[in-house]
């Protein structure tokens, strides 16, 4: 009996502890889902005073892409998973941070004055700095915090995080799925809507800095922060300072990242047998016989004959559901009284959501590899004079299949139906609608058409020298830089045709018969080589000086002029022709006591896409602002009121790209229907040319 009572009482005490897992499992499972959960936050920003603040910036912490601004009234609406932690930001207030764990559709958030931001040091043209309290253009300074989320581009972090950007990322392809992006919208016609980005000076792409590198970045909304730069600045500018060495100690950063993303939002499509049993439908409705026939219905449904009746979801053919992502970051910093470094490597590895069959030969994986280096050193050569020297290096490597156009995969994918074509014939043959074309099967465009490599080298090499000259009138300072950009690319096609088929029947002894689409081609290799390169100069003198009794002047003056060249394989003749740019800018500004601010300053530009004695254009601009929160009676009889300022510009920009062709005054006019007369512009007018 008492081993009896023992054994139940095992029996039961297990029976208990199997519950309490099996509890603890289905509570896990529904937290998990719930975590997994989207759901929808809305509300509204306000500031101290309760008024709502329009243009806040609202975005996912260490997210990319998922952010949007508040509207005219201060609202929002964004979509998030459980315990997202949703960030606002807005200049002037600190930032402020919301967990979400519930749909919340009421939200009120109040944001606070930081008083110190209105101190903080901003970069306008030409590399010059002030404060944003003393700013009279639309000037704003992005927190260089928010950009150290990983991410595929600087340029896909930059939507949702800086007020008057509009970002949009077309494609999710490794190498294509970088965000264009423009400065409140596009602000002229033509091949060029893009801002201009000027890294450490130099035209450069977003692509090629890597966000642990970013020392300051600023971005020139209006037309009287771009005006200086002339032909270039009808789109904005984006200015970014990278990090300098500093007299400390030797300091190492390093950074490792892995990113896993899904597939989540897919279109679902119909099986086989549905898709028969609609396309019989849609014909007799028209008044036809239906294609397939009851037999043939259930030999779809059932997959008795999968060569002449397959049942295909392409979809599934071309695509897995996840992909990875990987970056590795290493820098060094340091220096002593007489040099200063900084140092940094970077590189990163992002893998395709294609779905490749490794065991075919041409298998390489479809991937977008990137590799950098940057080195920036300055050394004080005397007291008032220092040299710097900085390198800049990019090589990137993606790798395509042979027939590189992706877009013919996705073309393939909406032309064929689940039942024209299966993924390999059962004797092994590849299949085609129609030779070729985008009608083959995706699969053989993945895996059967060769291998495609395109790799580019960009390094920018760049001396630079200040020169303080107060000995000769105090405040005043010049800068000497001169840069040299080197540019290779090198695409290499190795493209095979195979042998595809199309059957439509079997022959007496069962097997498949048919039509051969295609024979066999071998190895088609081709390489396409292009070479770039680009000198530049510039001088910049900057002037600031103190009147006494708050009143204060600045003044700025720039040159420079480039000269850059491209070739394609030698061979392309009007590429090979160098595009040159010269400019003459200068800036005055007054000052009184933070209240009364006054800036003027103007472009002289010129570019060679223009005709002859037109090529040179000028483009001024003035802009004013008024701080009445500085009064001591606005600080005693409002106490209240933080910081208000009133400003106004106004101002002239160009843009001499108005078509990805040279020289657009040179125009073709179609005479007769069948010949071509080249005319050019004069100044008596239209002049033909032979």
């Amino acid at each position: 009996m008492m081993s009896s009572n023992r054994l139940k009482k095992k029996k039961m005490k297990a029976y208990i502890t199997n519950r309490i897992y099996l509890m603890l499992f289905f509570c896990s499972i529904t937290i998990m889902a719930q975590a997994q959960q989207k759901f929808e936050i809305s509300g509204i920003v306000q500031d101290e005073t309760g008024q709502p603040v329009p243009g806040v910036s609202v975005y996912v912490k260490d997210k990319t892409g998922i952010g949007t601004n508040t509207d005219m009234d201060g609202k929002f609406v964004l979509k998030v998973d459980r315990g997202d932690k949703v960030q606002f930001s807005f200049i002037g207030y600190t930032r402020h941070e919301y967990l979400a764990l519930k749909t919340e559709k009421k939200l009120v958030i109040q944001l606070v004055p930081d008083v110190s931001a209105l101190d903080e040091v901003v970069v306008e043209a030409y590399g010059s700095k002030t404060r944003k309290i003393t700013t009279t253009g639309a000037v704003t300074s992005v927190d260089v915090a928010t950009l150290q989320t990983p991410a595929t581009s600087l340029a896909n972090m930059l939507g949702g995080r800086v007020a008057g950007i509009i970002s949009t990322q077309g494609s999710g392809e490794p190498g294509k799925n970088i965000s264009d992006f423009w400065i409140r919208g596009i602000g002229t016609f033509g091949a060029n809507a893009s801002a201009l980005v000027l890294i450490d000076g130099l035209e450069g792409s977003l692509n090629d800095v890597d966000p642990a590198d970013i020392e300051s970045f600023s971005v020139l909304k209006d037309a009287s922060a771009t005006a200086m730069y002339g032909v270039r600045g009808a789109n904005g500018v984006v200015l970014v300072t990278t990090k300098r060495g500093k007299q400390e100690k030797l300091s190492f950063t390093a950074r490792a990242n892995a990113t896993i993303s899904w597939l989540k939002r897919l279109p679902e499509y119909c099986d086989g047998y549905n898709y028969a049993k609609l396309a019989n439908e849609a014909l007799v409705v028209r008044g036809d016989d239906p294609k397939y026939t009851n037999q043939e219905l259930d030999i779809i449904k059932y997959g008795l004959d999968t060569d002449l009746y397959p049942d295909v979801n392409w979809q599934d053919e071309v695509l897995k559901r996840s992909y990875w992502q990987q970056t590795y970051y290493l820098s060094a910093r340091g220096g002593g009284s007489i040099a200063r470094y900084f140092i940094s490597l970077n590189g990163s590895n992002e893998t395709s959501a294609y779905q490749q069959d490794k065991s075919s030969k041409y298998f390489k994986g479809l991937a977008y590899n990137t590799f950098g280096l940057r080195a920036n050193i300055d050394i004080d050569l005397t007291k008032t004079t220092k040299l710097y020297f900085g390198v800049n290096a990019n090589k990137t490597i993606r790798n395509l299949p042979g027939a590189a156009d992706t877009n013919l995969i996705w073309s393939a994918c909406s032309k064929l139906t689940p039942v024209t074509i299966p993924v390999v014939y059962s004797n092994g043959m590849l299949p085609s609608a129609n030779g070729v074309t985008d009608e083959m099967s995706p699969y053989v465009l993945l895996n059967h058409t060769g291998l495609k490599q395109e790799e580019e080298f960009t390094s920018t090499y760049t001396l630079s020298l200040d020169q303080d000259l107060g000995m000769l009138i105090k405040g005043l300072k010049l800068n000497i830089q001169g840069a040299y950009t080197n540019d290779n690319a090198f695409h290499e096609t190795r493209y095979i045709i195979p042998e595809l088929w199309s059957y439509d029947k079997r022959n007496a002894t069962g097997e498949l018969a048919g039509k051969r689409q295609t024979e066999r081609i071998t190895t088609q290799y081709s390489k396409w080589e292009m070479q770039y390169r680009k000198y530049f100069l510039q001088a910049t003198m900057n002037w600031a000086h103190d009147l006494g009794h708050g009143h204060t002047l600045t003044a700025l003056a720039h040159y420079e002029m480039s000269d850059q060249k491209r070739s394609t394989d030698a061979n392309d003749t009007m590429s090979a022709i160098p595009v040159r740019y010269q400019g003459l800018s200068a800036k005055v500004g007054y000052n009184y006591n933070d209240t009364y601010i006054v800036d003027g300053n103007f472009g002289y530009t010129g570019s060679e896409n223009f005709q002859p004695g037109r090529q040179f254009g000028f483009f001024p601009s003035i802009s004013g602002a008024w701080v009445p929160s500085s009064y001591q009676w606005t600080k005693d009889k409002m106490p209240w009121l933080n910081y208000f300022k009133i400003r106004a510009s106004y101002g002239l920009v160009g843009n001499d790209r108005i078509t990805d062709k040279r020289f657009p005054y040179l125009t073709s006019i179609n005479v007769n229907g069948s010949a071509t007369t080249n005319w050019k512009y004069t100044k008596v007018g239209l002049q033909q040319r032979g």
